[in-house]
């Protein structure tokens, strides 16, 4: 399964390179458009100042794939578009985020409403070659059990236009799904259960990354993160295993490689290996690759994961449990935008997880499940949506079959 993911993101690449290897030369707004809807919608020029534009464009050009030329051509489009005249470094901080209510019913689990997330982020540039970038989030409403938590907080030194140095808390590098979890960038309610149980929506780690891009053309460049972290820890499960402190002195490493073509295909790999345990004696290893598509108001996404958790084997075989955890899952995801204002999205899954825990304190761990997800967005503005989505849940050969089908609905806004 890893191969054929692997080779069928290689050959959309390549394919992608030759086929849009004559682009037309396109104007400032043009260029904007393509490169920053690739993963979001556009914001409008008026929204920042100039000033905030550059900053903007500092820290995402490197994942457009911006060369001199094209950041100039967008960056001066902004400008003149602008309403807001500031100038100077270091910028007055960016302020944006989102929040966003929901509705989740399914007659043998959950009947809830539920404030989910209030995201508040800032950004700015103190020097020409540093940026920084704070995300501080309530969750579920916040209070005892849910108190305010930063998301992200982090430096970035530019030695290059296209090459940094990441500095503190981050979401981790690894395929690309943590990347629009988000109310707006996730198109429907819910997160694919292989994202959210084997690659950790939203994985937070501390630690260093080496990040930039490198062109290949004029319309194929790739994109790579190189990053060591404090890594997962021992809780029950991979997604518990998230932490900022580190519980051990050993660090993990990894990486994520992609390569996207004319702005409308994007493959990559990632990996990621690290000790989990408090002596640092046992790893788990997380590999992936992610399918992103755009053409037109069509848009296509496709990960696998698979991961394998190191457990004391000669100490469980006493007991007679097995010894190595182990994971796996993918999901692919269609969806369509009609008008730019409807949305309809169908996505289907599978997480297949088995970790029969072990004497270092981790509880047993049991997934075996499909999902075929149907939903329909609203934009009444590119920035506001509401969502209606409902789950046909599968138990596999595992797991005893129940009336888990889910109705989810949502209201958000980005701001």
């Amino acid at each position: 399964m890893k191969k054929k993911v692997l080779s069928l993101c290689i050959f959309m690449t390549a394919i992608s390179g030759v086929a849009f290897a004559n682009a037309p030369e396109l104007s400032g707004a043009a260029l904007y458009e393509r490169k920053c809807s690739r993963c979001h919608t556009a914001y409008k020029p008026t929204k920042y100042s100039a000033e905030e534009w550059k900053t903007i464009v500092k820290e995402m050009g490197p994942l457009a794939g911006l060369t001199e030329e094209s950041e100039k051509e967008i960056l001066d489009y902004l400008s003149e578009s602008s309403t807001k005249k500031e100038k100077g470094l270091p910028t007055n901080p960016v302020l944006g985020g989102y929040l966003y209510t929901e509705y989740f019913s399914s007659k043998d689990s959950v009947d809830t409403f539920d404030v989910h997330y209030l995201n508040i982020n800032l950004s700015g540039r103190l020097h020409a070659r540093v940026t920084y970038r704070a995300e501080f989030e309530l969750e579920h409403g916040g209070g005892g059990d849910e108190p305010p938590f930063v998301e992200q907080a982090y430096l970035d030194v530019w030695f290059s236009r296209n090459f940094a140095l990441r500095i503190g808390a981050m979401l981790a590098p690894f395929n690309r799904f943590d990347d629009f979890h988000d109310p707006i960038g996730n198109f429907l309610v819910t997160r694919p259960q292989m994202a959210r149980e084997i690659t950790n929506s939203a994985w937070k780690e501390v630690g260093l990354c080496l990040h930039g891009n490198l062109p290949a053309g004029k319309n194929l460049y790739f994109n790579y993160d190189f990053y060591v972290l404090n890594g997962l820890g021992n809780g029950s499960r991979l997604r518990s295993s998230r932490q900022y402190r580190d519980n051990n002195d050993a660090k993990s490493f990894g990486f994520r490689l992609s390569g996207v073509a004319m702005d409308s295909v994007e493959a990559g790999v990632s990996f990621y290996r690290g000790a989990w345990d408090d002596e640092g004696e046992f790893d788990v290893s997380i590999y992936g690759a992610h399918l992103l598509a755009k053409f037109g108001g069509l848009n296509l996404h496709a990960e696998y994961a698979g991961a394998t958790s190191e457990n004391p084997g000669a100490i469980l075989a006493i007991v007679g449990v097995p010894g190595d955890g182990k994971a796996e899952g993918y999901f692919v995801q269609a969806s369509y935008l009609i008008d730019k204002k409807f949305r309809p999205i169908v996505r289907y899954g599978t997480l297949d997880y088995l970790d029969n825990g072990s004497l270092l304190g981790r509880s047993p761990t049991n997934y075996d499940s499909r999902v075929l997800a149907f939903g329909l967005s609203y934009y009444l503005t590119p920035s506001i949506v509401f969502k209606l989505e409902y789950d046909i849940v599968k138990e596999g050969e595992r797991k005893t079959d129940k009336d888990n089908n889910l109705l989810a609905l949502q209201a958000a806004v980005r701001f």
